[in-house]
């Protein structure tokens, strides 16, 4: 399956928002003019526009955050990077308030989409940081919806457990998808017993507690990585966030999730990223 070339404006309504974290909602959305939403693939972006303080009919591009599979709506989980376009549409944004909506745009997750059907892949590996994990969820729940028998380890990284976005969604994920793994990186947290953690920020049930890990204090490093996927050489790996996430601190000498891969022996053509900048 391709991504689709052709976009489509939507005229879209609020119908639902939900809190996140403190700066970060999901907003549920349905076509206010009885449109068809248009096709797409998980991984894929849209264009949502808005008036800001700044600029009148202003867009910014945001992961599709359900999945094409659940018909008739659209949801969107949108950040404050305290940019100038994020945090005025969080204070403002309503329901029943009405927005254009355009798209698909983007290919990310379609490569090894194609590969999955074609039964060349069995292991994925997503790394996410903070609202990078909109499009992994996105592709989660289209493997559950179309029975997908693959592999998938979601490695997301946030500061502090206040930033984890879907807290209430990611054991949802895990009930209904058996072959997926998940390993909460906390940066700036320390010594924290698991059962806090569980209690906190990923309530499970026992039988599925041992596809639940958590890192404390420090970056994820490769070796976090290769030491959990036993087929780690040939899987797909999916990486989305922000530019230092991703490609490192070339000032501070520090190595973003892309060179720590390739040092760690997967091959560039194996790797792909989504970068989202200030919103």
């Amino acid at each position: 399956m391709e991504p689709s070339l052709k976009t489509t404006r939507l005229v879209m309504a609020v119908v639902e928002i939900r809190d996140e974290t403190d700066v970060c909602k999901t907003y549920k959305f349905v076509s206010a003019l009885n449109q068809e939403i248009f096709p797409y693939l998980p991984g894929q972006d849209v264009k949502l526009y808005f008036d800001t303080p700044f600029k009148k009919n202003d867009f910014r591009l945001y992961s599709i955050a359900s999945p094409p599979t659940r018909k008739g709506y659209m949801e969107l989980t949108i950040k404050s990077e305290q940019g100038q376009f994020a945090p005025y549409f969080l204070s403002q944004a309503r329901v029943g308030d009405q927005y254009v909506i355009e798209g698909p745009y983007g290919r990310f997750l379609s490569k090894p989409l194609k590969m999955i059907e074609n039964k060349e892949l069995d292991t994925l590996v997503f790394l996410a940081s903070s609202s990078g994990i909109v499009p992994f969820r996105c592709f989660i729940e289209y493997a559950i919806d179309t029975g997908l028998d693959i592999d998938i380890w979601l490695f997301y990284v946030n500061r502090t457990r206040n930033d984890l976005i879907y807290r209430q969604l990611l054991p949802t994920l895990l009930e209904e998808y058996p072959r997926l793994r998940l390993l909460l990186n906390f940066t700036r947290e320390h010594e924290i017993a698991k059962t806090e953690l569980y209690e906190s920020v990923c309530s499970v049930r026992d039988e599925l507690k041992d596809r639940v890990d958590f890192l404390l204090g420090r970056r994820l490093e490769f070796s976090d990585i290769a030491s959990r996927v036993e087929k780690w050489r040939d899987a797909w790996y999916g990486i989305c966030g922000g530019a230092k996430f991703i490609a490192g601190d070339r000032q501070l000498g520090q190595d973003g999730m892309i060179q720590k891969i390739e040092k760690g022996g997967v091959g560039r053509s194996r790797i792909e990223i989504d970068s989202y900048g200030t919103n």
